[in-house]
This record gives C-alpha cells, structure tokens and sequence, in this order.
C-alpha cells in the first residue's frame, strides 16, 4: 500500500506534529508519520492555514517535502521474495539434470526450459532489487 510522510528535506528525519497541552509542537523522528495516499504538501498547508490548531506552529515549509513509499505487512516482503525465487531453485534443478542427461532429444528439451526459466529469473532479481 502506498503511504506519504513529511519529512525535512536537509535532514531527511520525518515530521510528527504533537500536542502537548494546547500548544501544537514540531517534533522529529526516523519512523514516519503515515498520512493519506492523496495527500498533498498544498493540501496540507491549507488545512494548517485554515485550522486553529496550527496558528502558531513554527515549521518552515520551503524545507519541507512530501515523500511516498510503500507499506508493506511484515510476512509479505517474505513471501513475496520466496515466490520471486522459484524460477532460480528450477534453474537450478534443470542444470542438474541437463549435465545428467545423455539423450540428445532430451537436452535440447532441457535447454529450451533452461533459457525460459533463465528469462524469469531475470525479471525476478529485477523485482527484488526494486522491493527494497
């Protein structure tokens, strides 16, 4: 699921906006404050210009930015690297079996598997190094 924070565009630490008493505060933090997939930083200084609640907030929105990033459950990225890595563990088998094989007619068969699986996998590593 796709997320935005806030965060400071020198220090990349994100934004939480805190209330202690009746003051609204600027507090910073590596873990993000999660807010709305169609939120926009013109959206959002609309809200704190229009809400008393942040009359007399000290943050400087020119060094501020808008950042997204995906939201991922804990046992998904798990799964998900595990499903990208089958085409590698039949590779694997294929190659195995290839350099077994004495038939001719079965390791052209093989060979054909071997460059099919050999496509796959290179869409998976491609996957992967984007997951992260």
């Amino acid at each position: 699921m796709k997320v935005k924070a806030l965060r400071y565009k020198d220090t990349k630490e994100f934004i939480h906006i805190e209330s202690y008493g009746e003051e609204p505060m600027v507090c910073t933090s590596s873990i993000p404050n999660i807010q709305p997939e169609t939120a926009t930083l013109e959206l959002m200084g609309k809200v704190m210009e229009a809400d008393d609640f942040f009359e007399g907030l000290e943050l400087d929105m020119d060094n501020v930015e808008l950042v997204e990033f995906d939201l991922i459950d804990v046992g998904e990225v798990g799964a998900d690297i595990r499903n990208k890595l089958t085409p590698y563990n039949n590779l694997v088998a294929l190659v195995g079996l290839y350099f077994k094989e004495t038939d001719v007619d079965k390791q052209i068969v093989l060979k054909k598997l071997i460059l099919k699986e050999t496509k796959q996998s290179e869409e998976s590593i491609k996957y992967i190094a984007n997951l992260l």
